[in-house]
């Protein structure tokens, strides 16, 4: 018998998925290896006639998709061919069809180099090369574009998943500090702690002042500065606040620090309570003012925090890759012959 390290048919080794303190990233998709074994001797594979058994949006899955799936099934999770085995292969192939369709709407198409990076792996964890791998599938009757076409489908819905929720998913310090407390490993123990530092939460606003301006002009960009400021009301209405005002941009600053930034600015942040906006600063090349949307004593392992994160994100961008599966799937026309 030849043992052979393989990805599991459910999960495959791929990229974080989004380049967030995530995902990843992930995300979604996360490294799993699992043993299997596979039968010496000839390929299983046999001719055999193609019919269509299911339609998915008017794409097909035929009985020869369905067969190589289940044996894929078989030689990954050592499961014994059967009706539920083979409604399962079913079910997984129906949900690629979507996912492949959704990346397609999106104008989403997974990269060959990836996918072969990804096979590659597989191949050198098993001692093998790509055309080993090939050979070694054959000999269960798994034909390597079953898994090329598994990997495809991941990394598709990874793509999607990721340019779809990127901007939605957001885990704050607090939901961190839950998480590590719920996980009874809190900032400070076991010698990973660092010292206590403030951290401020900021929105930053800049009104441009061009090189060679005269009074007229600084004075005007202080007008507007201070007009902003009259009419801010909390952090998520800065961006409608500035809009249509010239030379006026802003930035989002996550656990600054105090040392950070310049005086006067420093000592107006650090005197304001969160909710506020300070009053204007004036700068070479701009006027600055400041909302504080949030303040923080940081403890803890910064390495630890952003794992952490990253693991929090990645747990909430699969539950709306589930959703997302499940919505698509109650909207779709499938079709069983």
């Amino acid at each position: 018998m030849h043992k052979l390290r393989m990805a599991s048919d459910r999960i495959i080794a791929a990229k974080p998925l989004t380049g967030m303190p995530l995902l990843a990233s992930a995300l979604l998709i996360a490294a799993s290896v699992l043993l299997m074994v596979l039968p010496e001797g000839g390929s299983h594979a046999v001719a055999q006639e193609v019919s269509i058994k299911v339609l998915v949006n008017d794409d097909p899955i035929s009985d020869y998709d369905i067969d190589q799936r289940e044996r894929f099934l078989v030689v990954t999770t050592q499961q014994q061919p059967s009706a539920d085995l083979k409604k399962q292969a079913t079910d997984l192939l129906i949900d690629e069809r979507l996912q492949m369709q959704q990346a397609r709407k999106l104008g989403i198409t997974p990269d060959d180099d990836d996918m072969m990076k990804i096979l590659s792996d597989m191949a050198q964890k098993n001692n093998l090369t790509v055309d080993g791998l090939t050979t070694a599938l054959g000999k269960a009757g798994i034909n390597i574009k079953t898994l090329k076409d598994r990997i495809r489908a991941q990394l598709a819905w990874q793509a999607v998943v990721r340019q779809k929720f990127r901007h939605d998913v957001d885990v704050g310090d607090a939901d961190v500090d839950k998480a590590l407390a719920q996980a009874g490993t809190s900032d400070g123990q076991e010698g990973a702690a660092t010292s206590a530092a403030p951290a401020l939460q900021l929105r930053q606003v800049k009104f441009e002042i061009p090189a060679g301006a005269d009074q007229k002009t600084i004075a005007g960009r202080l007008a507007a500065a201070e007009a902003l400021r009259a009419r801010f009301d909390n952090c998520s209405n800065v961006g409608d606040l500035t809009k249509g005002i010239e030379g006026a941009s802003i930035k989002s600053l996550a656990d600054q620090q105090p040392a950070s930034l310049a005086q006067p600015a420093r000592l107006l942040v650090m005197s304001a309570k969160v909710g506020q906006m300070t009053p204007p600063t004036l700068t070479q090349s701009a006027v600055e003012i400041y909302a504080v949307c949030g303040k923080r004593t940081v403890v803890g392992d910064d390495k630890l925090r952003e794992d952490t994160q990253r693991k929090l994100m990645n747990q909430e961008m699969m539950i709306r890759a589930e959703r997302l599966l499940r919505d698509l799937r109650q909207d779709a026309f499938i079709e069983y012959r």
